[in-house]
């Protein structure tokens, strides 16, 4: 199996925890969103780099948590994350399938 798609799971797996945990974090006093962004590696390879957001909260929205998590912002990057789990799991399981059909055509020789 390639370690593109491996790396294309732990990027998407870095992603949707960091949405979660800003989720479940956005009523949290002085809270600072994790940022998490796509890129490639050296090898071209999906990874993820995270840090953290040093903007205030919103205007109007200090009463309400004090955190600066934008919940639609998050939902967003959660489906993000499930589309690209999606792709990763559908390209393993044709290069399972594709695998499978060689070691077979090999097989009947």
């Amino acid at each position: 199996m390639s370690s593109g798609l491996i790396s294309a799971l732990r990027a998407n797996g870095i992603l949707a925890a960091n949405a979660s945990a800003n989720i479940a974090n956005m009523n949290t006093q002085g809270y600072r969103a994790i940022t998490t962004t796509l890129v490639e590696d050296g090898q071209g390879a999906p990874a993820a780099v995270t840090g953290t957001s040093g903007a205030p909260p919103a205007q109007g929205f200090e009463g309400m948590g004090g955190s600066n998590v934008d919940a639609a912002g998050e939902i967003v990057a959660l489906m993000r994350a499930k589309t690209g789990f999606e792709a990763a799991l559908t390209a393993i399981g044709a290069a399972e399938e594709m695998m499978d059909d060689l070691m077979a055509a090999f097989s009947r020789r």
